[in-house]
């Protein structure tokens, strides 16, 4: 038996509520068969016993050692299925649904203090596994997910989200992701690049006197298709968010969007991460109403657009437009990989789609895998707890890393540049390795931040054009 916290919902609606909850790898790799969701609850009515992932439940005795701690008036029953060999893997799902005029509240411990008891801190569902279960190292820390993660410190300070990283012709890696500070929720226009010879030490790609990182500005140099600022929570509201650098064909990429304008793609004139850069695209229109923006190149040279959760379409030869309409890639349960920060890779002739997803609070990455762009797709498992919306890439000695940057209340830094060096287990899924030491910082070095004249102490400076009035 091993036990996992059940968290909170992912899709409230008035009679239904769906829960989702991760399962570690080795638990899932002993095969899952029962599940037993302990929880203190109520209802009104006879509402019906939660989908184990699809499989409708039954009541199930609560054990004496838990029942003895509800006070009179909460059920004192927990809910058992047999769960379908097609289960996910990855996580466990439990939809609740009501009819008209029923109510089903699912507490946790912390809603009523006069429980105690070290089940019922919170609703834990118990797995049984057919078969014998290792105990990995990993399992002892405090990540839900049983996998060990190392510690790792921000590569420099600046303020970056969506972290970007690309090895190029030339020996170096470059880096990009979304800057502003807390206004790449609000307004910003800049886009900037870094560089490293060795993912340790890093500058921006522009060193001349009062020059900075950034090597466009929506304001300056954008089309009028994504200028337009609207209002959002009442607030002025056109961020330039998740720009990803790519080397392709021999010069820089960096696809990016406009939330509510669309997603597009530019391109170096002169070969060089500087540039200077211009939109790709004819005609200068978005490829796509979404966000998060990538790009992926086949074996073949042929060059995907991609954005949002999984959407991909075969882009020209010149990268000038789209040779088909995108369309969807989901999991093998029918599922979406993850919601937003997509990103395609190939290694070893296995296609690795990687996507983010919110789920108990963590910002994560997941994968699903296949030998053809057409499928069928694995189902996704958890590869990167925390990083979210990252970027995976092998640096010059074959090493492959993931980026991070921080979103959840989990991660060791938040909305800064990191790196995760990955392995494989034994069912070739990547994973944080977690005998990884990170080399203890140097003092914090001085980088540029974009908008200033010189060098700061990394502390981020908020540019952006407003208009007079916003509209």
């Amino acid at each position: 038996m091993t036990k996992g916290q059940a968290g909170q919902s992912s899709d409230n609606k008035i009679d239904e509520a769906e829960f989702r909850i991760p399962i570690p790898d080795f638990a899932a790799d002993a095969i899952v068969d029962h599940a037993l969701l302990l929880s203190v609850y109520k209802s009104t009515g006879n509402p019906s016993a939660p989908l184990f992932d699809g499989v409708l439940g039954t009541t199930a005795n609560c054990p004496t050692e838990v029942c003895s701690h509800l006070p009179a008036g909460y059920n004192r029953s927990g809910f058992a299925a047999d769960v379908p060999a097609s289960a996910n893997p990855a996580e466990f799902t439990l939809q609740f649904s009501v009819k008209p005029g029923q109510t089903f509240e699912l507490h946790g411990g912390r809603d009523m203090p006069a429980i105690d008891g070290p089940l019922l801190l919170e609703p834990t569902l118990l797995l049984h596994t057919r078969d014998a279960m290792p105990q990995p190292a990993g399992f002892h820390t405090a990540e839900q997910s049983g996998l060990a993660f190392p510690k790792i410190h921000p590569l420099f300070d600046q303020f970056l989200r969506d972290t970007s990283i690309v090895l190029a012709g030339d020996g170096n890696y470059y880096m990009t992701g979304t800057t502003g500070g807390p206004e790449m929720m609000v307004v910003t226009s800049d886009l900037s690049v870094w560089k490293s010879p060795d993912l340790v030490h890093w500058s921006p790609v522009r060193d001349l006197p009062r020059q900075t990182t950034v090597v466009w500005n929506l304001d300056r140099d954008g089309p009028e298709w994504m200028r337009p600022i609207t209002m959002r929570d009442d607030e002025p509201f056109r961020p330039l968010w998740a720009p990803e650098i790519h080397y392709i064909n021999r010069t820089f990429w960096i696809p990016f969007s406009v939330p509510r304008h669309g997603i597009t793609i530019l391109k170096s004139t002169t070969g060089k991460a500087e540039g200077p850069y211009v939109v790709a695209i004819k005609p200068d229109a978005p490829l796509s109403t979404g966000i998060d923006a990538s790009l992926f190149q086949d074996d073949d040279g042929t060059v995907y657009s991609l954005y949002g959760g999984g959407w991909i379409a075969k882009m020209k030869p010149d990268m000038s437009g789209l040779a088909e309409p995108y369309r969807h890639i989901t999991s093998a349960s029918g599922r979406e990989v993850g919601f937003e920060g997509v990103y395609l890779f190939k290694d070893h002739g296995l296609y690795n789609l990687c996507v983010a997803d919110f789920v108990l609070g963590e910002y994560n990455t997941y994968i699903a895998t296949a030998a053809s762009l057409n499928g069928p797709w694995s189902e996704r498992y958890l590869a990167v707890p925390h990083a979210g919306h990252a970027n995976l890439f092998r640096d010059k000695q074959g090493r492959m890393w993931s980026t991070f940057f921080g979103n959840d209340r989990y991660s060791t830094f938040s909305a800064e540049p990191g790196i995760i060096p990955l392995v494989q287990d034994s069912k070739a899924r990547w994973h944080p390795d977690p005998t990884y030491v990170q080399p203890s910082p140097e003092p914090r070095p001085v980088v540029q931040i974009p908008g200033a004249i010189g060098p700061s102490d990394g502390t981020p400076q908020h540019v952006g054009i407003m208009p007079a009035k916003p509209h």
